[in-house]
């Protein structure tokens, strides 16, 4: 009895693997492969690779432009919660362009992506869901 229940159990884990959010997993583009990797790990360097050194941020109606500014902003919102941030799917797209959903603390927010050639993010902007 204990083998054909650990069997079952195991069973329901490789299924609800295979229906999860990873099986419905989308390629995404660099820029937004990197952000997702680097929040989710807490490594601001790894952050701050992500980014164009003239990069723009736009927090709902914050700006923050350039590198330093960007990081220090990122150490005190993104950085200690990082590990929250759940890529849910991308809504629009273009060449160098993407506006994705994504989990954030208790939010569903809507990010937007610009890039360059090099795959690093020129343009960011959060905001809330409608």
């Amino acid at each position: 009895m204990i083998r054909s229940t650990s069997i079952i159990l195991l069973a329901s884990v490789v299924a609800a693997g295979a229906c999860g959010e990873r099986a419905l997993a989308q390629t995404l583009p660099t820029a937004i492969d990197c952000y997702r990797v680097a929040t989710n790990s807490q490594d601001i360097d790894a952050y701050m690779a992500c980014f164009a050194d003239d990069a723009l941020m736009i927090d709902v109606s914050r700006e923050f432009r350039g590198r330093e500014k960007i990081c220090a902003w990122a150490l005190r919102e993104v950085i200690p919660h990082g590990d929250s941030f759940g890529h849910r799917k991308i809504l629009e797209g273009d060449d160098g362009y993407a506006k994705t959903e994504v989990k954030w603390l208790s939010w569903v927010v809507h990010y937007s992506y610009w890039w360059d050639k090099d795959g690093k993010i020129t343009k960011m902007s959060l905001q809330y869901a409608d």
